[in-house]
Formats: C-alpha cells, sequence, structure tokens
C-alpha cells in the first residue's frame, strides 16, 4: 500500500536544486568563464545551477553586455 505521507514521495527525493538568482555580474562571468574553453559542468556546479540555464545565458550574451555599457 502506498503512503499518502508527502514526505516519503518522489518528489520529494529527486534532489532539485534550489531557487538561485544570478545578477548581471554573475551572469557576465559565467560567460567570460565558457569563453576560455571551460566546460558547461564546471559551471553548473559552481553557481548550482542547471544545464539549461547555463545554455540560456551564453545566448543572452549580447543583451547582457549591452546592459552593462
Amino acid at each position: 500500500m502506498a503512503s499518502k505521507d508527502p514526505k516519503m514521495s518522489k518528489q520529494g527525493t529527486s534532489g532539485k536544486r534550489k531557487h538561485v538568482t544570478l545578477m548581471i555580474p554573475e551572469k557576465l562571468k559565467i560567460i567570460r568563464i565558457l569563453e576560455t574553453g571551460k566546460r558547461y559542468i564546471v559551471v553548473m556546479a559552481s553557481y548550482s545551477i542547471g544545464l539549461s540555464t547555463v545554455s540560456y545565458i551564453k545566448k543572452q550574451k549580447d543583451q547582457l553586455q549591452l546592459c552593462v555599457t
């Protein structure tokens, strides 16, 4: 018989990351790290963000650089 306790659900054991909010300078630093040839997985571990987030930041490169200037 399956337990109805929410603490025992699969969602609680999925290992999801906490919500992380990155500021523009941090995103620019991630872009510089990627441009030096570092792998995505290094950035993901350093900033506790997912692969899709790193990809999205890299895609936003031009827009982010315009915000700084």
